[in-house]
């Protein structure tokens, strides 16, 4: 299983940033990167369906050295088991691994977008708390 490099960033599209700030300033999520990590394992929970993303018009959000370490381990076990129920390669480097979850998060950002459509924060907040209890 490949690790993420800490000094790599993950780098979301225009329009996903644009969401994870709304989600943040309805105060939904405190930092907008705990927003997209949870997109991506909604995502990657749910199989959902993925394609590469242009590498313009995405922006530089953080570095990963900011993400809990156990979050970033359950992201690269969640990668590698995913590809392999996929019958996919393991990803070969950290920027690979990236890039796959750049690519469920966006995935999972868009499939949430239609989710919470309409909803108030505390509705979101509601609806986050079922799908983890959900998952555990």
């Amino acid at each position: 299983m490949k690790r993420i490099d800490t000094r790599e960033s993950i780098r979301p599209t225009i329009q996903a940033n644009n969401y994870l700030k709304s989600l943040k300033e309805k105060g939904v999520f405190e930092r907008t990167i705990d927003a997209y990590l949870f997109a991506a394992a909604y995502a990657i929970k749910h199989n959902l369906e993925i394609a590469s993303i242009p590498s313009r018009d995405r922006q530089t959000h953080v570095m990963m050295n900011i993400v809990n370490e156990d979050v970033r381990l359950a992201l690269e076990a969640g990668i590698h088991a995913i590809r392999k129920r996929n019958q996919q390669l393991e990803p070969e480097n950290s920027r690979e691994v990236l890039e796959i979850i750049t690519q469920y998060a966006e995935a999972g950002v868009e499939s949430l977008r239609q989710r919470w459509e309409g909803k108030t924060a505390i509705q979101i907040q509601y609806d986050i708390s079922k799908i983890i209890n959900l998952c555990s």
